[in-house]
């Protein structure tokens, strides 16, 4: 086992190193200038959270797949559906939109009704999935520290105080301009570096496949007899994940918004499914070999990545494990986070505070009260996540809790249709419509 002081060493100087990239892209702005389309396709990858570190050696273990279902739904999506992602890039440019909300909305009538409900909805289905980066960082942190999953007291709980410090960067690089369509090259770059480092972590995990077992660990379990397999709703996963391109905010942001060219799209259609395939070679092999050595012992497949390496003694590897997850969780955390305060001010604090009487006073200037309420809906809806993580702790498999975002969020799918391709249905429509399926 590791020290507490190591681990919460390492996770606060590798924070302060993606902290100074960020600062690095936001200072020199054309820094990796021409090599920007690669930048952006890396960002996409924030679509790899902590599920994939944990929660999808969960489903190759029940399944026997080596490549996620929702990966699959994400390779198709930019393989196949290039043009309809070109188009929405080209919509929130025309519009001015910063968020899914905003782009039905301002498509379908500038309905304020209806940015309300789709931001209602995108909170509804997205405050599950920030939850599962809080508990499995909350899970990894107990493994590598204690050996064991252990209940902690809600001031003790490692997870409130790493999604305070995920709150804190959301903050600093998410909040410093009024605007909402000023793109964000700092936060832009140190997600791509994030993303590096995770497809590092995992392939590093892979090492362990080729290592020797010690003699203190006995296979009890036949490794050359694989578990049934349950892939029984693979096709809906599929279809899940190829959604989740546009209807998860975080994904929406990096894909959509921080768009800068439409050709940048040609490189992500190629690299961003490269990426999901490196990184997901590892998975049905670490599952395979945590099911032979840690299955019979009740180690949970979600923290099999951490208890492998620790099990071999090789706890230098095991901490970069539990690195590559806590930068998963973070760089979900954060845009997501951010798409949030976005549409939580402008289609709820901000309508009510206009009937108010806010903002009639010509000569104020609203941008530093502005900023002030993203930040605190910011920290609303991490707080908020994190209580929910609480509310988890003896419930669902990782893999159960993100299918079930990927099943809320995918509600908004005929919404965002209408608004691009049939925008004379009529907001009322569209909110009959997507209130019906929500509930």
């Amino acid at each position: 086992m590791l020290s507490a002081s190591v681990i919460a060493i390492a996770a606060l100087c590798w924070l302060g190193l993606l902290f100074g990239v960020a600062l690095l892209g936001e200072r020199r702005p054309h820094i990796f200038e021409k090599r920007w389309a690669i930048v952006y396709a890396l960002s996409l990858a924030i679509h790899c959270t902590s599920w994939t570190f944990y929660g999808t050696v969960t489903q190759a273990s029940r399944s026997g797949w080596w490549l996620p279902p929702t990966f699959v739904g994400a390779i198709l999506m930019y393989v196949f559906a290039l043009k309809f992602l070109r188009r929405m890039v080209q919509l929130v440019r025309e519009y001015n939109a910063g968020s899914l909300a905003d782009l039905i909305a301002v498509r379908l009538g500038r309905h304020s009704g209806l940015a309300a409900l789709v931001t209602a909805v995108v909170v509804i289905g997205i405050v599950p999935y920030i939850a599962l980066q809080l508990k499995a960082v909350a899970m990894s942190y107990g493994i590598l520290s204690h050996g064991q999953l252990a209940e902690s007291a809600p001031w003790q709980d490692s997870a409130l105080y790493v999604a305070l410090l995920m709150a804190l960067f959301a903050m600093l690089f998410g909040t410093r301009r009024a605007s909402t369509m000023a793109h964000n090259r700092g936060l832009v770059l140190a997600m791509a570096f994030e993303s590096l480092f995770k497809l590092a972590a995992m392939l590093a995990l892979g090492s362990l496949l080729f290592t020797a077992v010690p003699d203190g660990l006995a296979i009890n379990l036949p490794a050359n007899i694989p578990p049934p397999p349950d892939s029984g709703g693979f096709p809906a996963l599929i279809l899940l994940g190829a959604m989740a391109m546009f209807t998860m905010p975080h994904q929406f942001y990096a894909g959509i918004v921080e768009c800068r060219d439409d050709g940048h799209l040609r490189t992500a259609r190629w690299l961003f499914p490269l990426y999901l395939l490196l990184i997901s070679l590892p998975i049905l092999p670490l599952a395979r070999l945590g099911d032979a050595l840690l299955g019979p012992s009740g180690v949970p497949s979600d923290m099999y990545v951490l208890a492998l390496p620790l099990a071999r003694g090789e706890h230098g590897l095991a901490l970069v494990a539990f690195l590559g997850g806590l930068s998963a969780a973070t760089g979900m955390v954060v845009i997501a986070t951010l798409a949030l305060s976005l549409m939580v001010v402008n289609h709820f604090i901000a309508p009510l505070r206009v009937r108010a009487g806010w903002g009639r006073d010509e000569h104020g200037d609203l941008r530093g009260e502005l900023l002030n309420h993203r930040r605190v809906a910011i920290l609303v809806v991490i707080l908020l996540a994190w209580a929910y993580s609480r509310v988890l702790t003896h419930n669902e498999a990782l893999a159960d809790i993100g299918a079930i975002s990927f099943s809320a969020l995918a509600g908004l799918t005929p919404a965002l249709l209408a608004a691009i391709y049939r925008p004379q249905l009529g907001a009322r429509a569209v909110m009959t419509g997507l209130a019906a399926g929500t509930l």
